[in-house]
C-alpha cells in the first residue's frame, strides 16, 4: 500500500540553520540525483512531478519540504525503489559521495543565459543581501527566545516532582522494551525534522509519519517537566537493543528530541501533539508538576519573540520571490524539461 510522508529535512532554529539534508537516503540507496542551479530553476517541480509519477505507479514516497518555503521541495524519496532526489544547493550543499556509481549531479546552471541574467545584476545583488540581513535577525530572535525558554525551564523546575517522573518513565520503558532482547546488529538512526518555522508560521506533518504505527505513545508536559529527557532514555535504550529509529527534534531547539519511531516495533514516543488525533496512551507529566509555580510574563516574551522571528522569515520569502524573477527570465526551461523526462525515464523505464 502507498504512503506519503512528510517531512523536513532542515530547520529555522535557535542555532541558527540546522540541516539533516544528509538523512534524507542512506548508503544503501539504488541512485541519488543531486539538482544544482539557480532560485526559480524549477528543481522543487521537477521533484514534484517525479514524486508524482511514483505515487501513481503505486510507490511510497517521503516530500522533503523546505523550512524557508514548505510549498518547494528540497528532497523526495521513492521508498520502494532506494531512489531520492534533492536540492544540493545552499544552504544545504550535497555533493556526490559515489559519483557515477549512486549518485549523479545534475546542473541546472548550465541553462542560464548569462547576458540575458546581467541585465538584473543589480536586482540579484540587493535581494541576497536583504535575505542575509532578514534570516540574521530571524536568527537572532530565536536565539534571544531560547534564553527566556532556558529561564522557563529553570522556573519550572521548581514546581516538578521529578522522583515521581521518573518512576512514569520506568513504568514506560517497561511497556516498550520489556519483551526486547539484544540485537546481534548495530542500531541504524536516522535524524530529521517533522516540523519547522517557516515564513508561513509553525508548520507540522507529524501526522503523515504515524499513520499506520500500531502504538503511539504520546508524553504531555509543560517546558521544563523533563520530556525530552525521558525521549533521550529511550532513544539510549533503542540504541543498547539494536533497534533502528528515526528521531524527530524540536523544529526551534534541535538538540531536543520530540519524536521517535522505532521501527522493528512499530512504535512512536512523541512530545507532539498531532499524536492526539491517534487516540494515543498518555503520559502526563503535569501531574507532577505545580502550576502555580508559572510565570506568565515569560511565557508572553518567549511567543513574542518566536512572532517577530517568523516575521523576518516571511521577509526573507518575499526576497528570495524576488530573486527568483530576477532569473526566471534568462532560463531556458525546456533544457530543464527534457532532464526532467531523462531522470523519469531512468526511474521508471530503465
Amino acid at each position: 500500500m502507498r504512503k506519503i510522508r512528510r517531512m523536513f529535512p532542515g530547520g529555522n532554529t535557535a542555532n541558527g540553520f540546522y540541516s539533516f539534508h544528509n538523512n534524507i537516503i542512506d548508503e544503501n540507496r539504488n541512485m541519488l540525483y543531486i539538482l544544482k542551479g539557480m532560485p526559480g530553476g524549477g528543481k522543487s517541480s521537477l521533484m514534484k512531478e517525479v514524486g508524482e509519477r511514483a505515487l501513481e505507479k503505486g510507490y511510497s514516497v517521503e516530500y522533503h519540504h523546505c523550512p524557508s518555503d514548505p510549498n518547494s521541495i528540497d528532497g523526495i524519496v521513492i521508498i520502494e525503489l532506494k531512489i531520492a532526489i534533492v536540492d544540493g544547493t545552499a544552504p544545504h550543499i550535497i555533493d556526490p559521495v559515489y559519483p557515477g556509481l549512486k549518485d549523479k549531479l545534475i546542473d541546472l546552471g548550465t541553462f542560464i543565459d548569462s547576458d540575458k541574467l546581467a541585465k538584473n545584476e543589480e536586482k540579484i545583488v540587493e535581494s541576497k543581501l536583504n535575505n542575509k540581513i532578514a534570516y540574521s535577525r530571524a536568527y537572532g530572535y530565536f536565539k534571544s527566545a531560547k534564553i527566556i525558554y532556558n529561564i522557563i525551564i529553570e522556573n519550572n523546575k521548581r514546581g516538578m516532582n521529578f522522583g515521581k517522573a521518573n518512576e512514569e518513565t520506568i513504568k514506560l520503558i517497561e511497556k516498550i522494551f520489556i519483551k526486547s532482547r539484544k540485537k546481534a546488529k548495530e542500531s541504524k538512526i536516522r535524524h530529521m525534522f517533522s516540523a519547522a518555522n517557516t515564513p508561513d508560521g509553525y508548520v507540522d506533518f507529524t501526522h503523515t509519519l504515524l499513520d499506520g504505527i500500531s502504538k503511539i505513545y504520546y508524553i504531555e508536559g509543560e517546558i521544563g517537566t523533563g520530556k525530552s529527557t525521558v525521549l533521550k532514555k529511550l532513544m539510549e535504550l533503542g540504541k543498547i537493543e539494536g533497534y533502528n529509529m528515526e528521531i524527530y527534534y524540536n523544529p526551534t531547539f534541535p538538540e531536543k528530541i520530540e519524536t521517535i519511531i522505532i521501527e522493528e516495533l512499530n512504535i512512536c514516543i512523541t512530545s507532539n501533539k498531532n499524536a492526539l488525533k491517534f487516540l494515543p496512551e498518555k503520559i502526563n507529566l503535569n501531574n507532577y508538576f505545580d502550576h502555580e509555580i508559572k510565570r506568565d510574563e515569560d511565557y508572553r516574551i518567549y511567543y513574542s519573540l518566536i512572532e517577530e522571528a517568523i516575521k523576518n522569515l516571511s521577509l526573507a520569502k518575499e526576497n528570495h520571490k524576488t530573486l527568483e524573477e530576477a532569473y526566471k527570465f534568462s532560463i531556458d526551461f525546456s533544457g530543464v524539461n527534457k532532464i526532467k523526462k531523462n531522470i523519469i525515464r531512468e526511474i521508471f523505464n530503465p
